[in-house]
């Protein structure tokens, strides 16, 4: 069965996760060890887009990697790297923890609107800080740019109380360009609630490496209540379509 990992990250943390860091060669060791074949990587904290990509296009291995943008509007060089590499970038990847700001607020708004005019998914970190990370700022991204296909990280929120609303509210409001990304979500009654509620079609495989090993996640999806054909969506198809693979 093919697997995508949509949610891996290369370079160096602070000291929010105690300085974690891995290079890209770590990353394709990791990844050929739980049979990945391709992965979505977007830059650690402390680590620049610039050299992040760079190192996606030198390395030698044939492992496929898709490069995501790390996108913090007070960084004065983004602009101009998208001007510059809007080709090589494949996902936006949006962070209001670390920037403090939630996703809805003005200085977002520009780069919400490159990538979908480019048909560029956006991965959204949402979090337990509920003011500035909550899935609720997803949804609305999401309303207001209805070509923009938005992938909620953690499934909306990495705890029950936030992650199984967060699904019910996708389910109910019948939102067809949402979906839920599995990375550092442990608990597998959490993803099986989220896919009754969802739909198998709003899930996306991810690990958060290099903070989390993708083998700790993938046996959620392998031991869900439904048809191969249907995990394999979870854990390839959906995102394939979404990279216009």
């Amino acid at each position: 069965m093919e697997i995508i990992d949509a949610h891996v990250h290369i370079g160096k943390w602070g000291e929010e996760f105690y300085y974690t860091e891995n290079d890209i060669n770590d990353t394709i060791s990791v990844m050929h060890k739980f049979n990945i074949n391709e992965a979505i990587c977007m830059p650690a904290r402390l680590t620049e887009n610039e050299e992040l990509l760079n190192d996606i296009k030198n390395h030698k291995s044939e492992f496929k990697f898709h490069f995501a943008c790390w996108i913090n509007p007070e960084d004065k060089h983004l602009d101009k790297f998208l001007e510059v590499h809007i080709n090589d970038i494949d996902v936006f990847k949006f962070h209001p923890s670390f920037q403090r700001m939630p996703v809805t607020n003005d200085k977002y708004q520009k780069y919400f609107r490159i990538a979908e005019e480019s048909g560029k998914p956006a991965i959204i970190h949402c979090g337990r800080w509920k003011e500035v990370a909550g899935y609720n700022f997803g949804l609305a991204i999401a309303e207001k740019y209805n070509r923009l296909n938005v992938i909620l990280a953690h499934l909306g929120g990495d705890s029950p109380e936030l992650c199984i609303p967060a699904a019910r509210e996708i389910g109910s409001k019948n939102l067809k360009n949402v979906y839920l990304g599995t990375e550092s979500i442990r608990e597998i009654n959490y993803v099986r609630k989220v896919v009754e509620f969802a739909g198998y079609q709003r899930i996306i495989f991810g690990s958060d490496y290099n903070l989390c090993l993708p083998g700790v996640f993938i046996p959620n999806i392998e031991y869900l209540d439904i048809s191969d054909s249907q995990k394999e969506m979870i854990f390839s198809g959906t995102i394939k379509s979404l990279l216009n693979e």
